[in-house]
């Protein structure tokens, strides 16, 4: 299983794409999934990440994760059944009562909730994994600052993601180094398992220590802080496509935030579980948003960036 967070190189239409529009796609995708409540409407959002995942061809790294997160999900389902104990459908019910718990049941609503809030973190995990695999660090820099955000806070940013996937490689080829020396890391009581762990561990943390003095060093060679305007030698300017796609994009979040208004996208878990039917109005209003967030896949799919040099 390949895990990587990492930023993956397809030369893809995604990877093409102006960073900006990578921004508010995924801004309309976790907006959405954060104002919508319907399982049908969660459902329908997390599938509109599979095409572009997809179309940037990061399909093995997104699976991975996924895969992931699928037992994420089932955790968060186990876990509300046996912690909340609200609702009206019961199916399951102990023969005996608990201090200051009542007696143990497991219901529908519990059930219902627990599978929404997992489609609701897997949007948001598929959402940004995309963005990490597809846009390469240095865009969201740029893009960040030029949003007029504080560098300095943009860059520790930048850097942290960056790390992350190179100590996850670490932590791999330690692991490999240190089992084809004879360690075995899952044999042994629960002590031993905790001790041969440390052989992973601290070699990791003196190789995250030696990476940050090294990156500390480069900065200062490079004159780190020595003037407060910031050029790039690569940017990629908006287009008119990259403009309109920023518009639809907004457009989505804001058609999320109307229908949940009107009671489109609400849907009631507690006390009794609500009607999952919908109207057809509500199927055309979920197809319009599907559709917008799908729209990263229309117009700048065969485009090719271009780079230019400033100084």
């Amino acid at each position: 299983m390949n895990l990587t967070l990492a930023y993956h190189p397809t030369n893809s239409g995604i990877h093409r794409l102006n960073p900006f529009v990578m921004l508010a796609w995924l801004g309309a995708t976790v907006g959405s999934t954060l104002v919508v409540q319907h399982p049908i409407w969660l459902v329908a959002v997390f599938l509109t990440t599979v095409p572009v995942a997809y179309a940037a061809r990061v399909v093995e790294q997104w699976t991975a994760l996924m895969k992931l997160m699928l037992w994420m999900g089932v955790a968060i389902v186990c876990i509300n059944l046996l912690v909340s104990q609200q609702g009206t459908h019961v199916f399951l019910e102990a023969g005996f009562r608990l201090p200051l718990l009542g007696v143990p049941r497991m219901t529908g609503e519990a059930a219902l909730f627990g599978f929404g809030m997992a489609l609701r973190l897997g949007s948001i995990i598929s959402a940004f994994t995309i963005l990490n695999l597809s846009v390469h660090p240095d865009d969201l820099l740029r893009a960040a600052v030029k949003l007029r955000l504080p560098y300095r806070s943009v860059l520790v940013t930048s850097l942290s993601t960056r790390f992350i996937p190179v100590l996850l490689a670490d932590a791999r080829t330690i692991s490999d180094v240190q089992q084809s020396r004879g360690l075995a890391f899952d044999r042994g009581t629960i002590v031993q398992r905790i001790r041969s762990r440390g052989a992973l561990i601290f070699p990791l943390l003196s190789n995250s220590l030696d990476r940050a003095v090294q990156v500390a060093e480069a900065m200062e060679a490079r004159a780190y802080g020595a003037s407060t305007r910031r050029t790039f030698y690569r940017d990629t300017p908006m287009v008119s496509a990259d403009v309109v796609m920023v518009l639809v994009l907004c457009g989505a979040l804001l058609l999320a935030v109307v229908a949940r208004g009107f009671g489109f996208g609400s849907f009631e878990y507690y006390p009794t579980l609500g009607n999952l039917g919908m109207t057809p109005v509500m199927w055309g209003t979920l197809a319009l948003l599907c559709g917008m967030l799908l729209s990263v896949l229309v117009p700048n799919v065969s485009r090719r960036r271009n780079s230019n040099d400033s100084v």
